[in-house]
């Protein structure tokens, strides 16, 4: 008995004691926003397009249409991560996750059971980035390696450079060797409907059975910090898709593009820098502008006519004392070969915005200041429409 008795003592578990775990850093941000926006050409809902400047959602021109004029206040923005990086014999490991209350809102209605603004404007978190790092490697969810994110400029709005960035954060598999980066990344094909010809809807496939592929290098010179980066994509749609929107439609296309971004300071005025990103290829539509424009048109006969994208941002950053800052930022995409009866008259042609800010910080991590924007989209049947905003933020980093 003795026998079994100890034999059973040995193998169980051991507790695991604190001193089993890495130390964790915790970090993030509280911020609040106030946006007085203005729709010239009609109104629009409460969500994500009232939240931030969303350039897909400004509307354009209708028989009709008048301006519509919101005052919202959100503190959603406000963001929170954990992190941990240490040696584990002999291999260096880290994990990393982050979330916040904005990225995962849908529409707010008075009869939905989402949060409204009535009552308690609560807002439930959303996964923003979540990652395992051994070494060079990366496995997770994490912005896609064809973003340059240290090129974005400091800006009220969430982004600031909508149309001219890409922006896409995404489950990936990314090695890393010195300025190098490569990445097989989780696909997705963004199609125009062929079933709507005059008024364009554009749907997800979940039809992909190839990775996406992102190579780029990021390099440091004596003038800048700068990045190219490379991405090849299978676009592919077997009817119906596996999302139930597109029917009639089975095809396989080839989607590439390239990307060129940098950080330039200006040694003549210490503080400012100039950042860019310009980004162009065909069947590109989701990795840019907030999904703007889609991936590819479909035919009448049910076959991809991909669509080729050119889009870029200028930003120049001025650093008018040690608590006041500004920033001005130009921002564009247009779409190329995007008529006839593969896509819709209401689909965006192209779109683009201005915007300037000032930052004022009394104290080390906490900036207050204001925002002006003004946007112009015009879809593919020739209709515009305007959009111009205020935006104050307070924003404690800690």
């Amino acid at each position: 008995m003795a026998g079994v008795l100890g034999c059973a003592v040995a193998t169980m578990p051991q507790l695991a004691q604190a001193s089993d775990f890495p130390p964790v850093d915790f970090g993030g941000y509280v911020k609040l926003d106030v946006l007085y926006s203005h729709f010239g050409n009609g109104p629009v809902a409460q969500g994500f397009a009232r939240d931030f400047y969303v350039p897909g959602s400004t509307p354009v021109t209708t028989p009709g249409a008048t301006g519509h004029s919101y005052l919202n206040f959100s503190a959603k923005e406000t963001r929170l991560w954990l992190g941990t990086n240490t040696d584990v014999q002999g291999y260096k490991v880290g994990a990393y996750v982050e979330a916040d209350f904005l990225s995962g809102q849908n529409p707010q209605t008075a009869g939905s059971t989402t949060p409204d603004a009535r009552i308690t404007n609560a807002y439930n978190p959303a996964l923003r980035r979540a990652f395992i790092t051994v070494d060079n490697w990366l496995f997770g969810q994490d912005w896609t390696t064809f973003q340059n994110v240290a090129a974005l400029p400091e800006t009220a709005d969430f982004i600031g450079v909508e149309e001219g960035t890409v922006f896409v954060r995404q489950p990936q598999i990314r090695y890393t060797y010195g300025g190098f980066q490569a990445s097989l990344e989780n696909p997705e094909t963004w199609a125009y409907t062929p079933a709507t010809k005059g008024a364009s809807t554009a749907n997800k496939t979940d039809d992909n059975v190839l990775p996406d592929l992102v190579l780029r290098y990021n390099l440091k010179t004596g003038v800048g910090d700068f990045s190219v980066a490379g991405l090849g994509r299978q676009l592919k749609v077997q009817s119906p898709s596996a999302a139930g929107a597109i029917t009639g439609a089975d095809d396989t296309a080839f989607g590439y593009g390239g990307s060129l971004s940098g950080k330039m300071p200006l040694a003549f005025l210490p503080g400012d820098d100039v950042r860019f990103m310009f980004t162009a290829g065909r069947g590109l539509g989701r990795y840019v502008a907030l999904a703007t424009i889609a991936d590819t048109g479909i035919d009448t006969s049910g076959k991809f006519k991909p669509v080729t994208t050119y889009n870029g941002f200028v930003a120049y950053h001025h650093q008018w004392s040690a608590k006041w800052r500004s920033n001005l930022m130009l921002s564009a995409i247009e779409g190329d070969a995007m008529g006839g009866d593969n896509i819709g008259g209401n689909a965006t042609k192209r779109t683009e915005s201005a915007a300037a800010n000032l930052f004022y910080s009394p104290v080390k991590n906490l900036s207050v200041g204001g925002e002006y924007r003004y946007a112009d989209r015009a879809d593919v049947a020739g209709d515009r429409g305007r959009l111009n905003r205020l935006q104050f933020s307070a924003k404690y980093v800690f």
